[in-house]
């Protein structure tokens, strides 16, 4: 999500420090708290790259994902969107509630994010976006070991939610949202429910303006979840479910393959590849 950094900010603030360039990848920016005035730098994003995606969505990139929420230094508000003035006078009462203050101790930022996001009155499948990369953040991966609790806190409230967006939900949206549903009661080893989020995703129509490609990857994507839910695999990343990029890749460095890893690893044209990476991660060693 590209976040905006250009806020609304109170009556009369303190002037904003000089803006610090930005590499090429991203950098430091000068930022004014939308509440109070207070001014700061946050980190915001350049030019970069992904290379496919984990199951519950969080890209492969060279970037760290998701990018950071700017946050203000003293209220601890997290600045995930533009805000209005009336969105302003809201969050003013929203940070200072002790649901809030709680949530800064035990939460991650986009936790917080879709908690404001909610009770600003944003559209459902905004907040739900925002949860989605708070469950990537606790989530273990090769840089982070995560947090189980949260993460399994995270997941069994973002099914939730998605199993209740109204019928009205725009057909794209709720197709994503299912998917990534679908995935996250996997995870949780809810198979029968995953599996029955995952057939209502596959069902839904095509959207007004949704593109053929778009289209055609979700449906990739719910069929080769099925076989996965069937086999009730928890996994964070089966190989079956992950793109042709990162499938060599995990053939060669998962801790442990199941058959079904194995009858990916050893097709073609995977097994080439894997063959390859072997031999050129031998050929650096040696030198």
């Amino acid at each position: 999500m590209l976040l905006a950094l250009l806020l609304q900010t109170t009556p009369a603030p303190p002037p904003a420090p000089p803006v610090m360039p930005l590499g090429h990848h991203g950098g430091m920016a000068a930022m004014t708290c939308p509440v109070g005035g207070e001014t700061f730098e946050a980190w915001r994003s350049g030019t970069y790259s992904t290379y496919g995606s984990r199951p519950d969505g969080k890209p492969y990139s060279y970037m760290p994902f998701p990018f950071p929420l700017p946050e203000c230094p003293s209220n601890r508000l997290v600045v995930f969107d533009d805000f209005t003035p009336a969105d302003v006078a809201k969050l003013t009462t929203l940070i200072a509630t002790p649901d809030y203050r709680s949530l800064v101790a035990g939460d991650v930022p986009y936790y917080r994010a879709a908690w404001l996001a909610n009770r600003l009155g944003r559209p459902e499948t905004q907040s739900l976006w925002l949860l989605l990369r708070a469950i990537w953040t606790v989530t273990p991966d090769a840089m982070t070991q995560g947090d189980a609790a949260l993460s399994k806190r995270y997941q069994t409230e973002f099914a939730a939610r998605v199993a209740t967006l109204p019928a009205t939900t725009d057909p794209a949206e709720r197709r994503a949202l299912s998917a990534r549903g679908a995935n996250a009661l996997r995870q949780l080893g809810r198979f029968d429910e995953a599996e029955a989020m995952r057939r209502t995703a596959a069902a839904l129509p095509p959207a007004s303006g949704e593109g053929p490609a778009e289209t055609s990857g979700w449906k990739r994507f719910l069929t080769e979840l099925a076989p996965v839910i069937a086999a009730r695999d928890t996994r964070i990343e089966p190989i079956a479910l992950l793109g042709d990029m990162q499938q060599p890749l995990a053939c060669i460095d998962a801790d442990a393959l199941t058959a079904a890893d194995r009858t990916i690893c050893d097709s073609e044209p995977v097994a080439s590849q894997v063959a390859e990476l072997r031999r050129s991660r031998a050929k650096t060693r040696s030198n």
